[in-house]
């Protein structure tokens, strides 16, 4: 294999233009390995070059090069000084390889069909190593190039993006300097080349063979700086509409002053923003913006992903840039491809050119090629890049010795002034380093803690639960006495034992949950309850400190509840034992209310919300924000006025949090709080509880009661619901409630039926028979 590569100037009216190309490629016709090779590939470059130009010069090649597979795009070059029109021939003979070509010329309808059947046609083929893509700008390129490397994620796919068309921004109105950074970036010379030149479409050439190596590398240079800011809103594919809820652009205000304006690109290239997707950091320039503050890109972005701002040193840059081009020469290619970014120019500016002559030591008659965006892909990292260099070289045959392909460059003085920008990045690069060695001090210090506060915690939860048991003894002998003495002072003083080790244990209790929680030990128990239990159990628990006050307990439903659900009962009673224990504390007067009211949100699926109601003292401003502190899980701070209502407020706080729930409180001193939270619950039985009907007051399960025409209504459609999800656990309680009641002749026959295709598992049926 060997490689070519020439620059050809061009300009209007230039006669000598066609004969200048003629010797260019007579030339490479009459070379030696023209004849020999099984493959010739030629990859055109054009920049301020017309269509019209480039087919004439596509049509030379085919006169001198028949076999060549030709490709070829328009380069965009960020050099506000101008350069000249030009096409770049880069021609590599392949002695054994093969070369093909699969090309779409226009846009296709779906991006990721189009890349998931030429990903197949690929896969199938044979020998194949490596992909070249070359595109036109689209906002859904990125969805091509994902379902284009299922299946082929060990080839190098790699390649450019010419232009950028308004169709990338769909919706949006752009302002943009892109074009304008060089005179000879015009829209209208944007294509891309393969067996015509083409203003929207993909091309994609194939390189195969059983003794062709491939070696792919990506650099990119910048460091990422400061916190990590999250997409939260996306425009299409492509651009970004808020950073953590605030308008995207405001991050460029915010961290370098810089307004959107004519010269926006200019004043951000050198902080792009980096996003770490896969484990591959990818960085990303916005060319543009509209009025809304909105950003937008020539590579892909997603909601949710977290994203930095970064900087780089050019020393650095360059040495990162150079310690790449060295692991390339020990590979030795024939041929080498590199895909550099305009915003590296940028960035580097005169120094620019010592990033393409780091690789021509090992590849004097490389392929440059800048664009708006660059590909590379490799085992399961990659995509779309900006701010990139992708270098691929190729090689035929065995491995070749490569300890003296090149001598060192010569290291110039340079006794000029040091740029400000240069000192502002290498401080930035120095006290970061210093931030990052500090942090991971302090990483090691807070792990160390954390470890030695669990095991704190864990003690005294130990601590807590051998406190608790001989405090059981003390309460149940302060119940025997109360049963067997007959002397009235002696009970007398065992109730009040009894009560203050109620108290006592009632504390403990929540202290060895809040360890427990802390030690990272505690985990839900879920299972099937019956509400009315749940409810006897709390009216039970709280009738005799209501009544001792003369407060009105009162519990209400709001609408139709569901009787039966599937959660963590003992954990959702301790919630509201707590915020009812807490209401009859401080209400002197009047009444604490527990209302239930439940919203079906799925075919076994309820939300369920409680809602505790006091008339007492209220709270104070400054008690509120105390309690606020509690609710926000903030547990080291002091919590005094609060007593040990703020230890039973953030247990339960906790326990809601770890089932996708929390506390909202509001109060008004001297009228009372309320506290409510909404709890999804699975339901086993949709059979509503009624107003009064408790355990205390369970029907007979010998005796079977007539249901309601309603009742039975909303259980059939629920049982409807509950066929169409396939929810065998809730279609089996279902089925046990019903038999629990009459039913009409026509609805006992069905659940009979129910009952048989259930067990069967016969969902069909099922469905057929609930309708």
């Amino acid at each position: 294999m060997i490689q070519y590569n020439y620059k050809l100037n061009w300009k209007a009216g230039d006669q000598g233009f066609e004969s200048k190309l003629n010797k260019i490629l007579q030339t490479l016709c009459m070379r030696p390995a023209s004849k020999q090779a099984n493959a010739i590939f030629i990859q055109l470059s054009f920049h301020n070059m017309g269509m019209e130009m480039a087919e004439k010069v596509r049509e030379k090649i085919r006169e001198f090069l028949p076999r060549a597979v030709v490709a070829g795009m328009t380069e965009m070059l960020f050099n506000p000084k101008g350069t000249t029109s030009y096409v770049r021939i880069n021609c590599a003979f392949f002695q054994k390889a093969k070369v093909r070509m699969l090309e779409y010329d226009g846009v296709p309808d779906d991006f990721g069909k189009l890349g998931l059947e030429m990903g197949q046609k690929v896969a199938a083929m044979h020998d194949v190593r490596a992909a070249m893509i070359l595109g036109v700008m689209a906002p859904k390129l990125s969805k091509f190039i994902d379902n284009f490397v299922v299946g082929n994620e060990n080839l190098v796919v790699f390649g450019s993006i010419a232009g950028m068309y308004e169709d990338a921004l769909e919706e949006a109105e752009l302002n943009s300097t892109l074009f304008s950074l060089d005179p000879g970036n015009k829209e209208a010379n944007q294509f891309i080349y393969g067996s015509s030149p083409m203003r929207r479409g993909l091309v994609v050439v194939l390189f195969s063979g059983e003794s062709l190596s491939v070696r792919g590398d990506y650099t990119l240079g910048w460091k990422p700086l400061g916190k990590e800011m999250t997409i939260t809103e996306t425009v299409g594919y492509s651009g970004i509409g808020k950073l953590d809820d605030m308008p995207a652009v405001d991050i460029y205000r915010h961290y370098l002053k810089v307004k959107p304006d004519d010269h926006f690109l200019q004043n951000i290239v050198e902080f792009p923003l980096v996003i770490d997707r896969d484990g591959c950091l990818i960085a990303r320039v916005p060319p543009g913006f509209d009025e809304e503050g909105r950003i937008f890109f020539t590579g892909d972005v997603r909601v949710g992903e977290r994203v930095r701002l970064s900087y780089a040193v050019q020393e650095d840059f360059l040495h990162e840039t150079e310690l790449a081009s060295e692991k390339m020469s020990q590979f030795a290619p024939e041929a080498l491809y590199l895909n550099v970014c305009g915003t590296r120019e940028m960035f580097l500016q005169d120094k620019a050119q010592l990033e393409t002559i780091y690789y021509q030591r090992s590849a004097s008659q490389l392929n440059a090629c800048s664009g708006t965006g660059e590909i590379y892909y490799y085992q399961g990292q990659g995509g779309i890049l900006n701010c990139a260099l992708v270098a691929v070289g190729f090689r035929e045959g065995h491995s070749k010795s490569a300890l003296t392909v090149y001598e060192a460059l010569e290291e110039t003085e340079d006794n000029a002034p040091v740029l400000l920008s240069a000192r502002m990045a290498a401080f930035l690069d120095a006290v970061t380093r210093e931030l990052e060695e500090s942090n991971r001090g302090l990483r090691d210090m807070a792990m160390e803690t954390e470890k030695a506060s669990i095991d704190k915690y864990r003690f005294l939860s130990r601590a807590s639960r051998d406190i608790a048991e001989p405090l059981q003894k003390v309460m149940e002998m302060e119940r025997r006495v109360l049963q067997e003495s007959s002397e009235p002072h002696i009970k007398a003083y065992a109730a009040e034992g009894r009560k203050a080790g109620e108290i006592v244990y009632s504390i403990i209790q929540r202290l060895f949950d809040f360890l427990e929680m802390e030690a990272g030990n505690f985990k839900l128990n879920e299972g099937e309850y019956r509400l009315d239990h749940l409810l006897d159990s709390l009216r039970e628990e709280l009738a005799e400190t209501a009544g001792e006050k003369g407060i009105t307990l009162n519990f209400e439903l709001e609408g139709k509840v569901p009787s039966v659900l599937y959660g963590d009962e003992l954990r959702i009673r301790q919630i509201l034992l707590n915020l009812l224990g807490n209401g009859l504390k401080y209400t002197l007067q009047g009444s604490v209310t527990l209302q239930l009211k439940a919203e079906k949100t799925g075919a076994a699926e309820t939300a369920l919300t409680a809602r505790v109601m006091d008339t007492g003292v209220g709270m104070t401003d400054e008690q509120q924000a105390e309690l606020q502190n509690i609710l926000d899980l903030n547990v080291d701070k002091k919590v005094s006025t609060l007593a040990d209502t703020g230890i039973g407020i953030s247990v339960s706080q906790r326990l809601l949090k770890m089932m996708g729930s929390g506390l909202k409180i509001s109060s008004k001193l001297g009228e009372g709080s309320e506290v409510s939270f909404v709890l999804k619950q699975r339901v086993l039985s949709w059979i509503p509880l009624r107003h009064g009907e408790t355990a205390l007051t369970e029907r007979s399960k010998e005796e079977k009661h007539t249901i309601s025409p309603e009742e039975l209504a909303e259980n059939w459609e629920a049982l409807r619901e509950i066929a169409d999800a396939c929810e065998r656990e809730s279609l089996d309680y279902m089925l046990e409630n019903l038999e629990g009641y009459t039913l009409p002749e026509r609805e006992a026959r069905l659940l009979l039926e129910l009952r048989t295709a259930a067990q069967e598992e016969n969902w069909a049926l099922i469905q057929k028979l609930v309708q």
